[in-house]
């Protein structure tokens, strides 16, 4: 469902009705084997960008973090989409909160840091108006004496909140159908791996010039991995695995360790850590991969798990925060070292990256039409696909 425009109807802006059409969207709509990739302007036109974020990212569920970043009280996360900042908050009850990050005196920013703590109050750095963890205002110095000053109607604006899965989600709009419809049969694979009693243990942030669509269709297939990635291959091979499906907005798959290889790093992927312990003898041969639409990329490894979330900023430009997660008592282990999981990440990352921005590069020439998908692309056509139902949602919208 569209968000409100400023004038309170709902519907595609003339930036996607002009740059995309429906008979595009029935090209990649079609089944995987007669089907045709999403159109250049969908990775190229400003239009197209802010129609995804006033109604994709703002019009549903989005995936800011793990639930480790705000499990103690006052611990937040801060992000910027769409010229907006929020934050993410721990409450004093356990449950985290996301709000508006605007003080509600002179709009300034409360939260200047991606990432930080408070004690018991959100103080605004302007005027020292605070606000408890749960976004009620608690102190607004100088007003006593203004007339019809009710502290009550000026608390923080609060976003909707879940956390579902070890994955914290916010939905701007409000309306968006329950989070455990979004998120479906993904959760049993994410709770199978504990992925909500992990704690973080390393982060690495990116500013990749390629479209956010770009990077999640390189995530979702590996017949690149050959060329690209020699040092993922030779862990697993790129035909190995097979795809997962089930209810919700996501699509993703397994791939299958070599013989030899133990996990996902350095020094060809020797296990130097125990394995999840939730996990059974037959999961720990298996990564598995997952996207859930529309901005997080979860992959799922024998004794961590890595997050990737993507935050659009131009048509050519995606940051992206790249996190680990292993469990709290290989964490505590005087012997812990995360370095080869991370580093073996950053260096395929960079990999990714350096294609995903040749791509983005190609797709803007005058040679390039709209490309088919392989037989073995089926994860990406099904991102796509997702895409392109948005796409088709908004148009048949401004119809009407």
């Amino acid at each position: 469902m569209g968000v409100a425009n400023g004038d309170g109807m709902h519907g595609a802006e003339p930036g996607l009705r002009d740059a995309v059409s429906g008979t595009d969207l029935e090209a990649t709509l079609q089944p995987l084997e007669r089907a045709t990739m999403l159109p250049p302007a969908a990775f190229l036109e400003r239009g197209v960008l802010d129609w995804e974020l006033e109604n994709i990212f703002m019009g549903g569920w989005i995936c800011v973090g793990h639930v480790s970043a705000v499990a103690e009280p006052g611990a937040y996360i801060a992000r910027e989409l769409a010229g907006r900042s929020f934050f993410v908050v721990g409450g004093e009850d356990g449950a985290p909160r996301a709000f508006h990050n605007v003080c509600r005196h002179r709009g300034a920013r409360l939260m200047e840091e991606a990432e930080g703590k408070v004690r018991r109050r959100i103080q605004c750095p302007y005027h020292a108006w605070s606000y408890d963890l749960a976004g009620n205002l608690r102190a607004a110095p100088h007003m006593d004496g203004v007339e019809g000053f009710d502290t009550s109607c000026y608390g923080l604006r609060e976003i909707r909140t879940a956390v579902i899965g070890g994955l914290v989600l916010v939905d701007f709009s409000g309306e968006a159908p329950a989070p455990e419809d979004h998120v479906g049969e993904l959760l049993p694979h994410l709770d199978h791996y504990s992925n909500a009693a992990l704690a973080r243990a390393g982060i690495v942030e990116y500013d990749v010039a390629a479209n956010w669509k770009g990077i999640a269709e390189n995530y979702n297939e590996c017949l690149h991995c050959p060329g690209v990635h020699p040092e993922l291959n030779a862990l697993s091979d790129y035909m190995s695995g097979e795809g997962l499906y089930g209810a919700g907005a996501w699509c993703g798959g397994t791939m299958t360790l070599n013989e030899g290889a133990e996990t996902m790093g350095k020094e060809g992927g020797h296990l130097d850590r125990p394995p999840i312990a939730s996990l059974a003898e037959g999961d720990l041969r298996n990564i598995l991969y997952f996207a859930l639409f529309p901005n997080a990329l979860i992959s799922l490894h024998p004794d961590y798990a890595m997050l990737h979330t993507l935050w659009p900023r131009e048509p050519g430009r995606t940051e992206v925060v790249c996190e680990f997660f292993f469990e709290p008592a290989t964490i505590a282990r005087p012997d812990f070292d995360p370095t080869d999981a991370i580093n073996f990440w950053d260096q395929t990352n960079r990999q990714d990256w350096h294609v995903c921005e040749l791509a983005q590069k190609g797709v803007s020439s005058p040679g390039y039409s709209p490309g088919r998908y392989s037989v073995e692309e089926e994860d990406v056509h099904a991102f796509d696909s997702m895409v392109a139902a948005r796409y088709a949602e908004g148009l048949r919208e401004v119809v009407a």
